[in-house]
This record gives structure tokens, C-alpha cells and sequence, in this order.
């Protein structure tokens, strides 16, 4: 019993002593986010401006950025049945970001994800779903567009 508590005790000190930092955490990052202005889709807007707005204020920066986020959320039907009833969808999230730092140095990239789903009798239940879409595939581009700011990869 005496070496379980031990053995326990040794790995919550090893596993809590290794060294583990979030990657997205605020006081790792080392640039701000002065200016943010947005177009296109306004959910996608909104859910990326929340995300953003906590790297405008950071007194250790070395670096300076202005965004401009242009979004474009497009759906279309793959499939549909005899009828000429839609069966199965896609939706592609677009993001297309215009950093610029402060030197006025400009970099543009696009960011963009799909997905495929099927439809849903409910209508109610099948908005509600492409609306978790959207917003669950806006949180993986902005975990793409932070990395991309963060490693530097601005040439």
C-alpha cells in the first residue's frame, strides 16, 4: 500500500514538474494584435474576433500586427436521391487574412476548411448542426492562424 501512495506521489511530481505550457496561452506569445477589422461572414467575423482580442493587449510584445479578415462561407449540395431531394451537403469555410506589421510589410494567406454532412428531416436540428460546423471549423483556423503568426512564417 505504502509503495502505491509512493509511486502515485512520484508521478503527479514528474508529470506536474515536465514542463508543460499551452500553446495558445497569452503569456507565451511575443507579438499584439493592434487593429482587427473584418468583412464577409458575420458569425465566422464575430467567433474570430472574440478569439482574437485577448493578444491586443500585451505589454512584453515584440512585434506589432494589424489583421484584415475577409471570411466566405459557401454551401453546396453533393448528393441528392430519385427525387431530386438533397441527401448529403458540404460546407467550405474560406478565410482569407491580410497581416500587416509594423513596418507595413503585407502578408496574405488563405486559410480554409470543408466539411461533408448529411441532411436532416428536421430543419431546425440541421441548422442547428451546420451551425456547430461552423463555428467548431472557425476554432481549428484560428488555431491555424495563431501558429501562423506565431512562428513567424510572415515572409
Amino acid at each position: 500500500m505504502i509503495k502505491k501512495i509512493i509511486l502515485l506521489s512520484f508521478l503527479i511530481l514528474v508529470l506536474n514538474n515536465c514542463g508543460y505550457t499551452p500553446i495558445y496561452s497569452k503569456q507565451s506569445q511575443d507579438f499584439q494584435i493592434s487593429k482587427i477589422e473584418t468583412s464577409g461572414e458575420v458569425k465566422v467575423n464575430k467567433l474570430l474576433y472574440n478569439k482574437l482580442k485577448i493578444y491586443s493587449d500585451n505589454p512584453n510584445a515584440r512585434k506589432t500586427f494589424n489583421l484584415n479578415i475577409n471570411s466566405l462561407s459557401t454551401k453546396t449540395t453533393i448528393a441528392k436521391d430519385k427525387k431530386g431531394n438533397p441527401t448529403q451537403f458540404s460546407i467550405e469555410l474560406s478565410i482569407t487574412l491580410q497581416i500587416t506589421d509594423g513596418l507595413d510589410n503585407k502578408v496574405d494567406r488563405i486559410f480554409s476548411e470543408s466539411s461533408t454532412y448529411d441532411n436532416n428531416d428536421n430543419k431546425f436540428d440541421l441548422r442547428k448542426y451546420e451551425d456547430n460546423l461552423i463555428e467548431n471549423m472557425t476554432d481549428k483556423l484560428f488555431s491555424e492562424i495563431i501558429l501562423f503568426i506565431q512562428t513567424g512564417n510572415l515572409s
